[in-house]
């Protein structure tokens, strides 16, 4: 099989991808995530592929220059992704004769009663970490030698018994990278972290470490463009919208149904979170033929912002969305897009971002930058997102109904397997004498299933803009 798996390897450079690796059937205990036959029976391998950022479109992203390159190369990149990972599926069944299964890029999970809680159908960074790609620094996120955590994941699943490439050690970019840098979490305008401690995912009978979270619904909200202002209220993310609760105190990050309970409503104001979550949904899960060539390279977009918001409209146009209020999806991702192969760089994207202070989004679709906090602060009172209450129902809904239309429901087999999971996670844990998951365990309020479904009132902050 060694022939086999050089052939496909070979084949992935040929077709684009920076970096590709395999994990064979000695790699793959570990979460439910990581076990591919959920998405093919019998699967015994899998090729992970990974592909590097546009570094240029990064550093306008985070200097607030512009959230149009880091955005088009998103959709162009998740379109490129998919074409090449249905390629290699395609060589691989064809030519080489063994049965695969690409996996869409993202949000592809299992159903689950709690869909405040999904897991992957398979996860790429589990795939990346088992197949050698890079390992698990602080934020979670898989970091590569070649270019820290900046990266686009795929995967490719298949029947073959294929022969597995070194993995890095459990620890590694944790201590030789992580330990002295932490910039990440300085860049999470939720404070997702306890920065200081750590908690571990176990594969292949070793506890692979990563930073702490307080609650993974806090990253949602912030990715989700919900709450973009810093806790130190010097430089924002492009967030359109501020959770304002969480302005001036930190979220209670002890209770999860609160946590929740807040991001729900600031999300009901927005109007438009089903189309958002929508389209990212479709650009990194289906390939549509003549998307990818239709969107420059960083050096051939258009000047104009205008033109920039114009192309990406165009774009959602292509997926089928059409009167996008505000085409430009992806708002944070700030911990991947600042960790860089190196502290150096590192250290000079940190810097852009604490350069660029503070935006908030315009009448026209433009971002203006202000000197302050406070001139920030009552720019966005004044000039608030408009949207009806009307609007805000049916947005409301319509993001409830896709989420139970594609994640709700119960799968036992998962769930049983997740369950045994965690009982091997925690004998490891406590085997090794570390502090567990458990330790400062979050408090949750009981979740109805629409409980925190319907806007009840705007944010008293903006109250006046809704009608």
């Amino acid at each position: 099989m060694k022939d086999i798996a050089q052939k496909i390897k070979d084949k992935a450079i040929e077709l684009g991808v920076d970096l590709v690796g395999i994990a064979g059937p000695d790699r793959l205990d570990g979460p439910v995530s990581l076990d591919p036959t959920f998405v093919l029976r019998d699967a015994k391998s899998v090729v992970s592929l990974a592909i590097a950022m546009n570094v240029d479109a990064i550093y306008d992203f985070l200097g607030k220059k512009s959230p149009a390159p880091h955005n088009i190369d998103q959709i162009k990149s998740g379109q490129r992704m998919q074409r090449i990972a249905k390629e290699l599926e395609s060589h691989m069944c064809d030519t080489l004769g063994i049965r695969s299964k690409m996996v869409p890029n993202n949000n592809t999970y299992r159903r689950t009663p709690d869909i405040f809680n999904l897991h992957p159908n398979f996860s790429h960074r589990y795939g990346a970490v088992a197949a050698g790609l890079g390992g698990f620094g602080l934020s979670g996120n898989v970091m590569t030698e070649q270019f820290g955590a900046s990266v686009y994941l795929a995967s490719v699943l298949t029947t073959a018994e294929l022969p597995s490439d070194p993995a890095y050690s459990p620890r590694h970019f944790m201590d030789n990278y992580c330990k002295t840098c932490k910039l990440c979490d300085k860049t999470c305008p939720v404070q997702m972290f306890f920065v200081d401690e750590q908690e571990y995912t176990l594969i292949n009978g070793e506890l692979h470490p990563r930073g702490k979270r307080k609650d993974v619904q806090l990253c949602g909200n912030a990715c989700f463009g919900m709450h973009g202002i810093s806790q130190c209220k010097t430089w924002s993310s492009y967030g359109r919208h501020w959770t304002w609760k969480w302005v001036d105190e930190e979220p209670d990050y002890t209770n999860r149904g609160l946590i929740i309970k807040d991001s729900s409503e600031r999300m009901a104001w927005t109007g438009d979170s089903a189309a958002r979550y929508d389209a990212i949904r479709r650009f990194y899960s289906k390939v549509y033929p003549g998307l990818e060539k239709m969107l420059p390279a960083y050096a051939d977009l258009p000047e104009s912002e205008e033109d920039r918001l114009k192309l990406a409209r165009e774009a959602m146009e292509v997926m089928g969305l059409k009167n996008m209020k505000d085409p430009y999806t992806l708002t944070c991702g700030q911990c991947s897009l600042v960790c860089g192969p190196n502290f150096e760089e590192t250290t000079k994207r940190f810097q852009i971002l604490m350069d660029a202070g503070i935006v908030v989004p315009g009448p026209n679709g433009e971002w203006l930058r202000m000197k302050d906090f406070n001139e920030a602060a009552e720019y966005k009172k004044k000039h608030p997102v408009q949207i009806t209450k009307s609007d805000a129902n049916k947005d409301t809904l319509a993001l409830g109904w896709l989420f139970m239309r594609l994640y709700y429901g119960f799968n036992p087999i998962s769930e049983y397997k997740a369950w045994k999971y965690d009982q091997k996670l925690k004998k490891a844990v406590a085997d090794a004498g570390l502090p567990g998951r458990d330790a400062k365990k979050p408090k949750t309020e009981p979740l109805g299933l629409f409980k925190y479904s319907a806007p009840v009132k705007p944010p008293a902050e903006e109250a006046d803009a809704y009608k």
